[in-house]
């Protein structure tokens, strides 16, 4: 049976009119593009592709999205009710940012000075004309010695100081206090385990191991000499130049009025056998310039006659002919000489052409200062019975400066001032054990 053509005339989708044809059921609108079919129910249409160069509508944009983000979430919800809970979502994790901590309090450093620069070394210079003092201060077998020195740093300083006898090194120190003539006035002795010094016009007590000042006694003019008179122990006899010579006592640092000299104390006056006008009085070796020896001996000419514990030494040089300088020695109460011969081995003619003026005699042993044309001098050790040579040394720093005057032998040691230093030799070796002043 036929069907009856449907009377519509619009779009089921959009309302749109067609116009329908007989015998004809489906259409697609011209409008839409829906395709539908007049006996058959209404298919879904698809969606109508957006034109593509016509503007969109901002509201049906938003209505579109808006259905499509619903969409998204049903479906995501739907998802996960089938797998089950969802799990608790995480935020990701956000770098916290790492606080630095606090910086460190540094305390600053402690303040630590400057270190004072330090002193500049002492400039000393031997000044002793008259005998040091040689005295063991510590116990320990040396003598420690104790004379007159000056200090030149930024001027002349003359005081008086003890030196270690092993080590050299300054103990202790004392400014005379009075005077500009230090170094003639200045005198040095050891009595009663104290110590005696004098200035222009006064004489102190000091304590042997410190300096420290103890008593102290004016002068009535310049001092000349310290002598201890024989046999004592506690006295000093003070020469004083204009002969208001004192003894002064140093138990008591007080002296009374001691006008004649003691046995040995009073100063041989200058004459002609004056052996050096810069030896000291106080060196107990006696010595005088003479050109008569016990006996004559061919060629030999005797200018200085040194003695000691009965020994008589001989000290000259050749004549006639070329000078070299000569030594004999003579025993007790014997005119023949034990020996003589020329002062040291070698070649004599590279010794100075005069002869020898500084020696001195032990009980085996005599000791002799010579000078060589080139180089200074030397010092040479010789046995008192034989002549045989021990040794023989030279002294530092003497090719300037004047020659040693004196020497002075003190236990195993010999002593050699000369200019601005006091050379120490090992009477046994010769060897150089130290030096005081200038090196």
């Amino acid at each position: 049976m036929a069907r009856n053509v449907p009377r519509a005339s619009r779009c089921p989708h959009c309302n749109a009119p067609f116009t329908p044809q007989v015998s004809r059921t489906h259409y697609t609108c011209g409008y839409c593009g829906h395709a539908f079919d007049l006996e058959g129910p209404p298919s879904i249409p698809p969606a109508p592709p957006a034109p593509a160069s016509a503007p969109t509508n901002p509201q049906v944009a938003m209505i579109i999205a808006g259905s499509v983000g619903v969409l998204l979430l049903g479906v995501i919800v739907a998802v996960f009710a089938w797998r089950g809970d969802p799990p608790e979502e995480v935020p990701p994790s956000r770098p916290q940012p790492v606080s630095s901590p606090p910086p460190a309090v540094v305390p600053p450093p402690p303040f630590v000075p400057s270190p004072p620069p330090p002193p500049r070394p002492e400039r000393l210079q031997w000044a002793e004309r008259d005998a040091p003092v040689f005295v063991d201060l510590n116990g320990d077998g040396t003598d420690e010695i104790i004379g007159h020195v000056s200090r030149y740093n930024s001027g002349s300083t003359d005081l008086v100081a003890a030196f270690d006898g092993k080590t050299f090194e300054k103990l202790w120190e004392t400014l005379p206090s009075e005077g500009p003539d230090a170094s003639s006035t200045t005198k040095v002795i050891a009595q009663g385990g104290r110590l005696v010094m004098s200035e222009q016009r006064a004489v102190n007590l000091l304590e042997l191991e410190t300096g420290k000042r103890l008593g102290r006694v004016a002068l009535s003019d310049s001092p000349r000499r310290l002598c201890i008179p024989p046999g004592d122990t506690e006295s000093v006899w003070v020469e004083v130049v204009d002969r208001k010579h004192l003894l002064f006592n140093t138990r008591t640092a007080t002296a009374r009025p001691a006008p004649r000299a003691p046995p040995g104390c009073a100063t041989p006056p200058l004459s002609p056998q004056t052996c050096n006008m810069l030896r000291p009085a106080e060196h107990p070796t006696p010595c005088i310039r003479s050109s008569y020896p016990p006996s004559d001996i061919r060629g030999f000419s005797t200018q200085y006659l040194y003695r000691a514990n009965g020994y008589t030494l001989a000290l000259g040089s050749r004549w006639p002919g070329t000078q070299v300088p000569l030594v004999a020695v003579y025993e007790p109460g014997n005119r023949k000489p034990l020996w003589h011969g020329v002062v040291a081995d070698g070649d004599p003619l590279l010794l100075r052409d005069t002869p020898p003026k500084t020696a001195d005699i032990t009980r085996d042993a005599v000791y002799i200062l010579y000078e060589m044309e080139q180089g200074g001098a030397r010092l040479i050790r010789r046995d008192l019975r034989t002549g045989a040579i021990a040794w023989d040394v030279a002294v530092p720093r003497t090719n300037m400066g004047t020659s040693p005057s004196v020497i002075w032998i003190q236990g195993e040691r010999i002593y050699v001032p000369h200019w601005q230093s006091l050379e120490v030799f090992d009477a046994a070796t010769g060897n150089l054990v130290g030096t005081l002043g200038p090196e």
